[in-house]
């Protein structure tokens, strides 16, 4: 599969694809290049629930809906 492709995939996509093709390198380093670039923080609104707050930004990380 060409870089462009691995491009045009979702991160969840990509992640998928490196699992199952875990032989190839230039997904590996896309798909860890992509990691690398990603914000690693999130901000919560002040008040509210902090717990479910975080239980769903982890859930978007994890790539669960």
């Amino acid at each position: 599969m060409s870089q462009t492709s691995f491009e045009q995939m979702t991160t969840a996509q990509l992640r998928a694809y490196v699992l199952e093709h875990r032989e190839d390198e230039v997904a590996f380093h896309v798909y860890m290049d992509r990691l690398y670039a990603a914000p690693k923080t999130a901000s919560f609104p002040a008040g509210g629930d902090m717990r479910a707050q975080i239980e769903e930004v982890l859930r978007r990380r994890r790539g669960e809906h």
